[in-house]
């Protein structure tokens, strides 16, 4: 699972990015892909989907690494 730091949530919109600092890929989620709140900064782990609009980060949790 990779590990990137939430650098955007908008809770009212519900939605966001995470990014990965060794590649600086970002990743665009839903609050929905959030397994417990987070807030900018926070380093964290999740999977990486698929749709036809692209990548996207899902199972979002924090972590410790």
């Amino acid at each position: 699972m990779p590990v990137g730091i939430i650098q955007f949530f908008m809770e009212r919109k519900g939605y966001g990015y995470v990014r990965v600092p060794e590649t600086r890929e970002e990743f665009h989620f839903r609050e929905k892909a959030l397994l417990e709140p987070v807030k900018k900064g926070d380093r964290v782990v999740f999977e990486i989907k698929e749709n036809k609009q692209g990548l996207f980060a899902v199972h979002i949790r924090k972590t410790n690494e």
